[in-house]
């Protein structure tokens, strides 16, 4: 059969050319058969604006499908078949066909405007004769279900939503080969961390997808184009050489657009798109609705939920595994990019996904979630939380916690372990606030020299009162010590010691603290050196370090050792100021004033200069601890009123010191309001996503001249890492600076012969370490693991002057050499 005569373009059609050659936008001719072909038939009692636009339209049949294969312009004006959705078998003028597509393309540009929420702007659509399943907008309070119309991306047109005309990359969800448009516009820069897909786009980069617009692609396709032959779908007609034909070319050539690169992301769809008639399934939608997830993502755009996928953890499970597949990341592995994790960062903020108070499953979901979208703050809090209910969630025996890595379920064991460890100390200390290691050595020696100057049993009596006192005053506020959650007055959900309780007692305790310190004196102990006999003149040199003494017993009487706190001694009631002319007295009549019995008001008086007035919190705690000093000291001596404060002040430290371990929060977690159970355990070790190298840190060996390499979550989350995050360390980086303790510091080093870790990013080090990868980890340190610095003062309190200390080595020195040093000093210590 001999090939039908093409048509010569006419200008009705070359103006049709021109009103789709702008960015972004598809020719007028071309698509429109594409469009209608996608166009579900219009429900029964609803009129069809687009058939009222075409008088000379037949109806179309119910049974037509939208994957009825294409028709080039240059072949409508021919009489087309019984078959034929939408054509005429009158021939239609040219102005009268511009006109109809001026009108229909106006009316899909109207209707895209209405919103972008197409289900509120166009009705629901269908496929063949299937009703699409329904999909809707996921909103963080997953009441109302605002319906998303999923026909766009079922019928591979432009998603309103995610068409940005300033994009550069098109993304087609078909091969090159279906010739279908492309379902979205968006800018490169939204996955330039992934590899993959950067290689993919960039791999050919197109002029637009419609037609070619320079006049060597032209003459390229015309010279390839053999009379006849179907057309390319959105290449322009056929040219023979005549003037029309001239003036559209060139009408292209100057107005072509910029260069758009094509991703092709082809969809594995179960329903065979090549045939006249094909429907998709639920499964398919429910994977170009994933797709649509994921540059829904990207761009910072709300998130459509499906039947198979309502809550917003599966379709982030969705997203995460193209995200691996697709190799996002950022230069060391951490991430999966800057705009990934800024983007889920503010998913998580307007989702809560971070907030697991109560639930058990959401707290796996964070877990599950901070592992695959290699998020550190919702991991950390995740991890958490869930070690503070272990047991409850073990106990839901839940299919998400066997997706939890095995590397974190160890962890969680591990760190729950080492949390009931920490809670059965705190526990028997507690609930009954008895210390028997405060009394136990040299407060219960008779041959030592201190026990010859300090009344000890004056102590412990006074300790034994304040005891007494506390007891009486927590079982009256919570109805009875350990407090009952069956009580009238609490609302704990659990009986015993839990963390909301145990944060009420440290805060009352840090504000007596706060009260009696003595800020003008620090402490002289260390972490690595016990307090050791020192040699004393009288009663006022002997008596701030035996106080010291015993609360180092007391820190050393279990593991895990606990490092004093700066601040460690109180200040004592005086006569200085009560009695006029008492400082001029010669010592022998101080002495003698000092043991006589003051009256009320003078106790008062030495009471209230014993305060520090600017930190007093008036608090129903403070207040009864007052009245109750007072009552105590009634009759008494002022050296008497001295021994009751020591010995209160043993067991404010006492307490003090036993609760940070299970009070202090994990850095970085931001829902603890109202929690109950402990949130102190936080994910020792790197984060299951990334390598060990990246949690590892340099220090200095203490009194040598070489460096070791530790973990540096041991150093930032140990023992002393926690003790620096409590109240009387934050409070000492307030109350002192650094120039004002810079002798006492010097002197402390001296005696615990440490020196602070190296700087190993400074100048003065030939070390260097890289630890970008760690989350949480860029922050300078200054506290170090047990051995390698002594911890005796907060973080702001550091001495000055003092240069980290680098190994020295000989690049010239032999091995032998190197060996025969090595025997030399082994030969030396034997």
């Amino acid at each position: 059969m001999k090939p039908l005569p093409q048509r010569i373009a006419s200008p009705a059609d070359s103006a049709i050319s021109r009103t789709g050659s702008g960015r972004g936008s598809r020719p007028a001719s071309p698509p429109k058969g594409f469009l209608r072909s996608l166009t579900p038939v219009s429900d029964a009692g609803r009129p069809d604006s687009r058939a009222s636009s075409r008088p000379n339209s037949r109806a179309s049949s119910p049974h037509k499908d939208f994957h009825r294969p294409f028709t080039p312009t240059s072949n409508r004006s021919r009489p087309a078949s019984t078959g034929d959705f939408g054509s005429s078998t009158r021939s239609v003028s040219p102005s009268k066909r511009l006109s109809q597509n001026i009108t229909i393309a106006k009316e899909q540009k109207l209707a895209k405007r209405r919103s972008w929420l197409p289900g509120k702007s166009r009705p629901p659509s269908q496929v063949g004769d299937v009703q699409l399943p329904k999909a809707w907008v996921i909103a963080p309070s997953n009441l109302e279900k605002t319906p998303y119309d999923v026909s766009a991306l079922a019928n591979f047109e432009k998603v309103p939503e995610l068409w940005n005309e300033a994009g550069d990359v098109v993304v087609f969800l078909q091969p090159k080969e279906a010739y279908r448009g492309p379902s979205f516009r968006i800018e490169s820069s939204v996955f330039a961390a992934s590899r993959k897909l950067t290689s993919m786009a960039r791999g050919r980069v197109n002029y637009n997808w419609l037609t070619p617009t320079t006049l060597e692609d032209q003459t390229q396709q015309m010279s390839l184009q053999l009379p006849g032959q179907r057309s390319r779908p959105g290449s322009p007609a056929p040219m023979d050489g005549s003037s029309q034909g001239s003036r559209t070319m060139s009408d292209t050539f100057d107005e072509r657009p910029p260069k758009d690169v094509n991703l092709y992301l082809p969809l594995a769809l179960r329903a065979d798109l090549s045939g006249a008639y094909t429907s998709l399934g639920a499964d398919d939608i429910e994977q170009l609705v994933a797709v649509r997830n994921i540059f829904a993502f990207l761009t910072g755009q709300a998130l459509v939920a499906t039947p198979n996928t309502p809550a917003i953890f599966g379709i982030f499970l969705k997203i995460a595994d193209f995200l691996q597949r697709y190799e996002f990341s950022n230069m060391d592995g951490s991430t999966l990019g800057e705009d990934v994790t800024t983007n889920f960062r503010d998913y998580v903020t307007k989702f809560k996904l971070a907030d697991v108070r109560t639930s058990r499953e959401k707290t796996m979901e964070a877990i599950i979630l901070g592992e695959r979208m290699r998020s550190w703050d919702l991991y950390n809090e995740g991890f958490v939380h869930g070690v503070g209910k272990y047991d409850e969630i073990i106990k839901l025996k839940s299919p998400k916690y066997h997706m939890i890595s095995d590397a974190t379920t160890k962890r969680l064991e591990r760190a729950t372990l080492d949390l009931n460890s920490r809670l059965k100390t705190v526990r028997t200390r507690l609930e009954t606030f008895e210390f028997p290691s405060l009394f136990a050595g040299i407060a219960n020696s008779t041959t030592s020299t201190e026990s010859k100057m300090i009344r000890f049993k004056a102590w412990k009596a006074a300790f034994i009162g304040l005891r007494r006192h506390v007891v009486t005053v927590y079982k009256e506020k919570y109805g009875a010590w350990p407090p009952s959650a069956k009580s009238k007055k609490n609302e704990f959900e659990e009986s015993g010691l839990n963390r909301i309780l145990l944060q009420e007692v440290y805060q009352d305790f840090a504000d007596l603290y706060d009260a009696l310190v003595n800020r003008k004196s620090i402490t002289t102990r260390s972490v690595d050196l016990a307090v050791g006999n020192e040699a004393v003149s009288d009663d006022e040199d002997v008596t701030a370090p035996a106080l010291r003494r015993v609360m180092d017993e007391y820190d050393r009487s279990q593991p895990p050792m606990q490092p004093p706190i700066p601040f460690d001694t109180p200040l004592l009631p005086s006569l200085v100021g009560t009695r006029r002319g008492f400082e001029t007295l010669e010592p022998k009549k101080q002495k003698k004033e000092n043991a006589k019995r003051l009256a009320n008001d003078e106790i008062n008086q030495a009471l209230m200069q014993s305060y520090n007035r600017d930190c007093i919190n008036s608090t129903p705690f403070l207040q009864s601890f007052m009245h109750f000093e007072r009552q105590t000291a009634r009759g008494k001596t002022i050296e008497e009123i001295q021994d009751l404060r020591n010995g209160q002040w043993l067991l404010i430290y006492a307490v003090i010191q036993s609760l940070p371990l299970v009070v202090v929060d994990a850095p970085g977690v931001q829902w603890t309001k109202g929690v109950e159970y402990f949130l102190c355990e936080v994910p020792k070790g790197t984060a299951p996503w990334t390598q060990e190298s990246h949690s590892r840190g340099w220090y200095a060996i203490a009194g040598g001249a070489g460096v070791v390499s530790l973990p540096s979550d041991v150093i930032d989350h140990g023992v002393e890492g926690i003790y620096r995050r409590s109240h009387c360390w934050r409070v000492a980086e307030n109350w002192i600076g650094m120039n004002d303790l810079s002798s006492v510091q010097s002197h402390e080093m001296t005696d615990s012969q440490l020196m602070p870790p190296p700087k190993l990013l400074s100048s003065d080090n030939g070390i260097s370490a890289s630890r970008s990868g760690s989350p949480h980890r860029d922050s300078q340190r200054q506290s170090v693991h047990l051995g390698l610095e002594a911890l005796p003062l907060p973080a702001g309190v550091a001495p000055t002057g003092a240069k980290p200390v680098a190994a020295k080595y000989d690049p010239l020195k032999s091995f032998e050499a190197i060996l025969g040093e090595t025997d030399a000093l082994n030969a030396k210590i034997r």
